[in-house]
């Protein structure tokens, strides 16, 4: 069982919130336990959350060529757990599984009230190879389906995860990519993520089947046929790096945020529940971004923009923010950036660990920079990020001005 604290300014609120939250890829946001595109689903070719209940059991095949073949081990758990990391509270049971041959069986611990995430995770490492897109897919039903209080977190106390990292072991550069979760309802459900990216410079994913121990409430869940194969695999030409355009290459010090002072509109920015404000830092003009829920906290990518970078490597990220004094509760800010395979933010795509985050004791503007950003070799172009959350029922509002993201060396 892991035992898991956060210690990350931006979240005001518990660590169970916490990690409901931003556990969602970018411009998501979780509603009744599930990631939901702020943009609309018919944008978003990855589909999480699919559980539909199969009235005729099978199982996932493999094939023979890269594309479709399965590359997890001992899938269908037909040799006990041998291949998975298996913890305490995960099980083989028996003539459970779909077609009453064996299957996983995690059963957590309740833990105590606490600020920790209490887990029980089994996991498998396998090698992308040559695939582009990747698709999920898992059978999975309940012990007993959770009713009350209980049943709103149902969508939470379940899930398969998708992690894709640098290292061909599982063990550095993990970049969260995905999950599925099954529906709080009775009989074996068919689970699916489609188009699944891997993460930029990714060369191997770890496939997690997890179970919440404080919102599963004690009872079992089975697993059973989990699949992991490429959907999609690219010609060689169309994954062999090409040169950087010169012509996106400005020179140190310029600014490569196209209309980050805000100074008449919005121009260049998508936005999510924003809206041009004459409130501003040094000059009038600024984005208010505004969160708003009767329900749980959550976090969600407020702004954001795309640059081509050129040839430049080293980087710098500055904004200034100021929380709004009328707000009816507490919130937080970040600023990220993601680096891109290919031009315009298309291809793969990378988070890079460093950030900055809004000082919850600062009243007025306040500055915030993000320094030595380094662009993984082979990088196009580079997506600017402001982030923002709410702790809870309320209101929470952020002005954002001054965004920079400067080449310095």
């Amino acid at each position: 069982m892991k035992y898991i604290v956060f210690q990350m300014s931006l979240v005001l609120f518990s660590a169970p919130i916490h990690a409901e939250t931003f556990q969602c890829p970018d411009q998501t946001i979780p509603k009744d336990g599930m990631c939901q595109d702020i943009w609309g689903a018919e944008n978003n070719p990855r589909i999480t959350g699919n559980a539909d209940k199969i009235s005729t059991a099978k199982r996932y095949t493999d094939y023979a060529s890269p594309l479709g073949k399965n590359l997890l081990k001992n899938s269908m758990f037909s040799n006990k757990l041998v291949d998975w990391k298996v913890p305490v509270g995960a099980s083989w049971e028996p003539n459970q599984g779909v077609l009453l041959g064996g299957a996983l069986v995690i059963q957590a611990e309740i833990p105590p009230e606490d600020k920790y995430i209490h887990e029980t995770t089994v996991e498998q490492c396998v090698l992308l190879g040559p695939g582009d897109k990747f698709q999920l897919k898992a059978q999975f039903k309940v012990e007993q389906v959770l009713t009350g209080k209980h049943a709103e977190k149902a969508g939470v106390a379940n899930r398969a995860n998708v992690i894709w990292y640098e290292s061909t072991d599982c063990t550095t550069g993990g970049q969260y990519g995905w999950f599925i979760a099954p529906k709080n309802e009775y009989g074996w459900q068919s689970l699916i993520g489609r188009s699944l990216t891997p993460a930029f410079k990714a060369r191997a994913a770890k496939i997690t089947l997890v179970q919440n121990g404080r919102y599963s409430r004690g009872y079992k869940g089975y697993w059973d046929n989990i699949s992991f194969a490429a959907s999609e695999i690219l010609e060689q030409s169309d994954n062999e790096p090409k040169q950087p355009n010169p012509e996106y290459t400005l020179a140190l010090n310029e600014n490569y945020v196209r209309n980050g002072e805000f100074d008449k509109d919005m121009s260049s920015w998508r936005g999510w529940k924003a809206g041009w404000s004459l409130v501003g830092n040094t000059s009038p003009g600024s984005a208010k971004v505004s969160f708003e829920t009767k329900e749980s906290g959550f976090g969600a990518g407020a702004l954001d923009q795309c640059v081509n970078i050129g040839r430049n490597m080293t980087f710098e990220l500055g904004a200034s923010v100021k929380k709004d004094e009328l707000s009816t509760q507490m919130g937080g800010g970040r600023i990220r950036v993601s680096w891109n395979a290919k031009e315009n933010c298309t291809g793969r795509s990378k988070t890079d660990g460093k950030s900055a985050d809004i000082n919850k004791d600062v009243d007025g503007w306040q500055h915030l920079k993000v320094k030595g950003l380094v662009a993984p070799t082979d990088t196009h172009s580079v997506h600017i990020e402001l982030i923002q959350s709410i702790a809870g029922p309320g209101r929470f509002s952020v002005y954002w001005d001054d965004v920079y993201f400067k080449a310095v060396r």
